[in-house]
């Protein structure tokens, strides 16, 4: 309880000091390294989301290189859970996914087991593919689709010109013959 107290006195400290907005300029890479331990540590999904906020690539890398390796795995599991959640928030946590591999790839890569740590990330990563891969496909169908319906409403009106120069042949010819 005590831990939970001073947690939050902490966090409302570092609050203080960020004072967050849309407009805000990015707060010192140790605040936010900070507030991402303790909302890890006290799995604190708002905290974090403030974090995540801030998208600037330098912000971004500055924070990871102060995060203890303790945290890297645990950080890219929520950051995980949370693409899983809502996939449209990919593109903004990419940008935390490719810093933390870049900047930690030598612990990840000496850590026994980070296969199967990571194996939602990579289930993630493989159904987005296949995924991609059908949407692709469909995108391709329905282009052909539009440009075969292009093609035919560019002959269509050719057709219908042609149709009425018979007509208008066809009219002359039968008034010809009224006369005689």
């Amino acid at each position: 309880n005590e831990y939970k107290s001073y947690l939050r006195y902490t966090r409302l400290h570092v609050y203080s000091m960020l004072s967050v907005s849309s407009s805000a300029v990015a707060p010192a890479p140790d605040s936010l390294v900070t507030m991402m331990i303790q909302a890890l540590n006290a799995q604190d999904d708002a905290l974090l989301e403030e974090v995540i906020h801030y998208r600037k690539p330098a912000t971004v890398e500055k924070t990871l290189t102060r995060l203890p390796i303790t945290h890297v795995i645990p950080l890219i599991k929520v950051i995980t859970e949370k693409i899983e959640i809502k996939p449209s928030r990919g593109s903004e946590m990419v940008i935390w996914l490719k810093q933390i591999f870049r900047i930690h790839r030598s612990y990840l890569l000496s850590t026994p087991d980070v296969a199967l740590q990571l194996q939602p990330l990579y289930r993630l990563i493989d159904t987005q593919l296949h995924n991609y891969t059908k949407l692709n496909k469909l995108q391709g169908k329905l282009e052909l689709l539009l440009q075969e319906k292009k093609s035919e409403d560019d002959i269509s009106p050719m057709k219908d010109s042609e149709s009425e120069s018979e007509d208008d042949v066809l009219v002359s010819d039968d008034s010809a013959t009224l006369s005689d």
